[in-house]
């Protein structure tokens, strides 16, 4: 049936069964039934992970490869300048273990080297004296809006392929997913730590490689 034809016999058959039908209850019915008839992939949360995967290597072979090009920012320091600037004002240790960035050795140096370069700048936090606040210089603020600016072109010409419904879509579900994980983690690190060990050697006892 051509799909215009099977739309129409679709709405005749939900208005005849259906008092005050409206468009809008309409099309909720037929995509939930639409959901429903299809095959269900078993490993569709394995594959949504590898493609994630790829697309996140993609973009960090575009965004090193434009790097090379204008300057010697590390594209590590593009993460922590986001990072930070959405924090305002953050622990050093906080900025690296809460986004999981790296180890944190290798986050203590990748900051050092962005405060060498003039992008942040540090403080003693008055409330830990062994503990040091960081936020973005303005020279940092500058970077990021200019970063900003040459991944969002990158991005978009990625990205280009997909339709701005599913892209929304797309940002609103992995904002969630982040934001559930991260604020586990920033509220109790070593339980979320835990949890996570738990979870894995649960997995691992299922597969014998």
């Amino acid at each position: 049936m051509e799909p215009l034809l099977e739309l129409v016999s679709a709405w005749q058959e939900y208005s005849q069964r259906t008092n005050l039908a409206s468009v809008g209850d309409f099309c909720t019915y037929y995509l939930s039934t639409k959901k429903s008839s299809v095959q269900i992939d078993k490993r569709i949360d394995l594959n949504l992970a590898k493609q994630l995967g790829k697309t996140n290597s993609l973009l960090k072979l575009y965004f090193r490869r434009a790097l090379m090009q204008i300057s010697d920012v590390e594209l590590e320091w593009y993460y922590f300048l986001d990072a930070i600037a959405l924090a305002g004002e953050i622990r050093k240790n906080d900025i690296v273990s809460f986004h999981l960035l790296s180890e944190p050795t290798t986050g203590i140096d990748i900051l050092n080297r962005m405060l060498k370069a003039g992008l942040i700048s540090e403080r003693v936090d008055p409330d830990d004296k062994r503990a040091r606040l960081i936020t973005l210089t303005s020279k940092g603020k500058d970077y990021l809006s200019k970063l900003n600016s040459l991944f969002n072109e990158i991005s978009k010409h990625i990205f280009s392929l997909i339709d701005i419904d599913t892209k929304s879509a797309m940002v609103s579900a992995f904002t969630k997913l982040v934001a559930e994980y991260s604020n586990a983690i920033r509220d109790d690190k070593s339980k979320a730590i835990e949890t996570m060990e738990n979870t894995l050697t649960r997995f691992t006892r299922k597969v014998k490689i």
